[in-house]
This record gives structure tokens, C-alpha cells and sequence, in this order.
């Protein structure tokens, strides 16, 4: 799927979180949406998901707004995973996966090729061996996994990820973005670890108070200068002589600017 933002821009509580945005993450790949909290990160992927309504500018899914997208139509090819998303219904693993195919529901609430995408989705966030096990008696790392089982569930041609990694341990955050890269597939995630951005992401975009500040390949995007200016934080970029991608080492917070200082 192709995805162009253009110009995007929304108010909540009358501060605009997203200022202008234009950006168009490169189709079949893993893009990284980075920036400290508050930058409007979550804002943007919700209004890429077409769950709110931008003020200025337009989202673009093959060229066409993607609030002009039929409800039905969009739900089946974009799918959004959220940070935080819970159920207090008694449901299994299984039936949480299943979730992701109610777009394909007909009247009759059948969908034939249900029993198969949710299969193959529970195998593919490794999550296979959980299928029977009650949702309530999940772990948060278990927890991350089904949902990311119930997105893929959706078969969806643009995947919108809002902090993915949060609760899996070191081995399953790399297995999981090299899944997500693998894909093939538009995909676009929010991610707070600098190092997994550089270490997996084709294109990052770097949001700032709401703006767009830098956007490309992340070799020559995460700069000492960029970590310094947008994070606050003095930092040397390396290269990893193993894969040729950017390390990070962080040193200390860097100092406030002196007021009235040149």
C-alpha cells in the first residue's frame, strides 16, 4: 500500500499535537516513528488509521483520503495496534486472534477463511502454544504477542504499530521487528529504543512537538546532533561492524541552554 501524508495536522485541548506533518513512508517496508513523549506519535497513527479526523491536510492510502475509504474496507486493510488494550470478557487466546477477522464477518457471522488467518497469525507472533489459554492469564510480554496475532489476523496491506516491543524481553523485541521488517508489507511503528529503529527500521521519521523534524534512511538520520537536539541527550552514533547500521551510546543529559545564551 502506498501512504502519503500530507500536511497533517490536528488540535487537542486546543495545542496543536500534530503540526503540519508531511511524509510518505516507502511502501513494503518497516518505517520507525520516533520522538520523545508527547511529540505526537500515537496522534499520528491514529490519524493514519483513520480513527481521527486531521484539521489540516489529508492522509493518502493509494491516493485516495483515507476517511473516503468505505469503514468495512478500511478496517480489513489497515489494521492498528494500540499500546494499551484490554477486555474484561472471559475470552481465550484464540477468540482474541479471532477478533481481527470481524471486518470478513458476513451477516450470518461466517468467514471461511477465519479458522486459517487465525492459525496462521498465532504461528507467525509465535503465539501458537498459547491459543487455548484464558486472555486473563497472560503475561504482558504473552499479551504483546496476541496482539500483534490479532493485527496480522486482519490481513491487513498497511500495519500501524504504537510502541510494539513494550513488555517483550530483548530476544523477543528483535525477533519480532525482524518479523515485522520481513513482512513485506507497509508498515509504519512507533518506537521508543533508538537502537531497534536503526537496527531494523528501511526509513525512521523523527516527530518533535508535533512536527516533522527529520525523515529517511536512518543511517543518515540519527545524528549525534539530531539525538542532542530532539531527545536531549549527548550521545555517540557508531556503526555496527556486523550489519553496518548505527549504534547509539548515550552519554548524560545534555545541559539546558543558558537563557539569552547566543
Amino acid at each position: 500500500m502506498d501512504l502519503r501524508i500530507s500536511g497533517v495536522g490536528t488540535r487537542l485541548g486546543g495545542r496543536w499535537v500534530v503540526d503540519g506533518v508531511d511524509a510518505t513512508p516507502p511502501p513494503g517496508a518497516l518505517t520507525g516513528l520516533l520522538g520523545p513523549n508527547g511529540a505526537g506519535k500515537t496522534t499520528l497513527l491514529r490519524l493514519v488509521a483513520g480513527l481521527l479526523d486531521p484539521e489540516a491536510g489529508a492522509v493518502l492510502v493509494d491516493d485516495v483520503p483515507v476517511h473516503a475509504v468505505p469503514r468495512r474496507e478500511r478496517a480489513r486493510r489497515i489494521a492498528l495496534l494500540e499500546q494499551e488494550s484490554s477486555s474484561t470478557v472471559p475470552l481465550t487466546v484464540r477468540e482474541v486472534v479471532a477478533l481481527g477477522r470481524i471486518p470478513y464477518r458476513t451477516l450470518w457471522g461466517t468467514d471461511t477463511a477465519e479458522a486459517e488467518a487465525v492459525d496462521h497469525a498465532l504461528r507467525s507472533a509465535d503465539a501458537a502454544h498459547l491459543a487455548d489459554r484464558p486472555w486473563a492469564a497472560l503475561s504482558g510480554g504473552e499479551r504483546q504477542r496476541v496482539h500483534i496475532a490479532r493485527a496480522l489476523a486482519q490481513e491487513p496491506e498497511l500495519l500501524l504499530l504504537d510502541e510494539p516491543t513494550n513488555h517483550l524481553d530483548v530476544s523477543a523485541q528483535l525477533s519480532l521487528l525482524a518479523f515485522v521488517r520481513d513482512l513485506g508489507r507497509t508498515t509504519v511503528a512507533a518506537l521508543h529504543d533508538l537502537n531497534l529503529a536503526a537496527a531494523y527500521c528501511a526509513h525512521v521519521l523523527v516527530l518533535a512537538h508535533g512536527r516533522l523534524v527529520a525523515a529517511g534512511d536512518p543511517r543518515t538520520v540519527l545524528t549525534t546532533d539530531l539525538v542532542r537536539e530532539v531527545y536531549g541527550v549527548d550521545a555517540v552514533v557508531l556503526t555496527n561492524p556486523r550489519t553496518g547500521r548505527p549504534v547509539i551510546a548515550f552519554g548524560e543529559a545534555a545541559p539546558a541552554p543558558t537563557p539569552g545564551a547566543p
